[in-house]
């Protein structure tokens, strides 16, 4: 158990604590909207689908890191720049998918994280 505790640790060091607050700030305000939506009609609620929206806000920085890396290395610095409005809605459904898929796209992530800050090699 301490093992799994010890990787997370190092996970969570792995990533810019600027960053990670960041995200997981997002992450609230997303999974409190969805959690709102999901119990506003107290007769379709689900539990699954409760567990499934903690988990992925929790998991959602990890897909986070793994986009913008996966970005910055497609795009070699360079940036496109698009009018606020083009760019906010950019933003929003990226945010959307992100949030998600990252049950399926943080593990990736989180191995992205562990390989990148050289954790295999200690």
């Amino acid at each position: 158990m301490s093992t799994i505790l010890g990787l997370f640790k190092k996970l969570f060091l792995g990533v810019n604590t600027q960053y990670l607050v960041k995200s997981y700030l997002i992450s609230i305000a997303v999974t409190g909207f969805f959690l709102y939506m999901n119990f506003e009609d107290q007769h379709s609620s689900s539990a699954l689908l409760t567990v499934y929206f903690l988990l992925a806000g929790f998991l959602f920085p990890f897909a986070a890191v793994l986009w913008d890396d996966l970005i910055n290395t497609l795009m070699g610095g360079y940036a496109i720049i698009l009018a606020l409005p083009l760019m906010v809605i950019w933003k929003l459904i990226k945010i959307m998918l992100l949030y998600l898929f990252s049950p399926l796209i943080a593990p990736i992530g989180m191995i992205y994280i562990y390989f990148a800050n050289g954790y295999h090699k200690e």
